[in-house]
């Protein structure tokens, strides 16, 4: 599950995002919530997440946290959303 919210006024390609969201979550399991916020340089999130029954699978190898907001950051800048590149995702 994957829930998106700008704080403030949303980017006009706010289906663009959301796509690309979609592209790097795509193999993760969990359920994620993204808040997004706009600063001088870019935007920046905060991820949260919650595990659910697939994340108990032993024979599961999954991503960090930490790796999955990497992902995250990394799939938007490749994608020329304006990510703050000050800002290390995971920090608030």
């Amino acid at each position: 599950m994957l829930i998106v919210v700008w704080q403030g006024t949303p980017p006009p390609d706010k289906a663009d995002w959301i796509s690309i969201l979609r592209d790097v979550l795509a193999g993760e399991v969990g359920a994620y919530r993204l808040v997004f916020k706009q600063e001088t340089q870019g935007w920046r999130f905060t991820l949260e997440f919650r595990e659910d029954e697939r994340s108990q699978d032993e024979g599961l190898v999954a991503n960090s946290p930490e790796s999955v907001a990497y992902n995250i950051y990394a799939g938007l800048a490749e994608g020329g959303k304006p990510v703050d590149p000050t800002w290390t995702p995971g920090k608030a």
